[in-house]
């Protein structure tokens, strides 16, 4: 099983996010929300996503609600926040 680790202290904005994303993520070639959506729609594999210091992200609310869209989508994905 895939992880990825996001560390919101780091990656506290949607371009940091996004970029950082990208060299993580096959099929991830624009920077967008959408374009992550797609992405992780069509993962065949088991990924889980840890978000770490969530409340350093410049809109939580917003990503949560992505990352719900993605885990109704994908059954694969699963998301852990610490």
């Amino acid at each position: 099983m895939k992880q990825i680790i996001l560390d919101f202290k780091k990656l506290n904005t949607k371009d940091l996010l996004l970029s950082f994303l990208k060299t993580k993520i096959t099929g991830l070639y624009s920077s967008n929300y959408d374009a992550l959506i797609d992405a992780l729609t069509f993962i065949k594999n088991d990924l889980t996503i840890k978000l770490i210091n969530l409340d350093y992200y410049e809109d939580k609310k917003e990503l949560i609600e992505i990352f719900k869209i993605i885990t109704n989508e994908n059954k694969m994905i699963k998301i852990i926040i610490s």
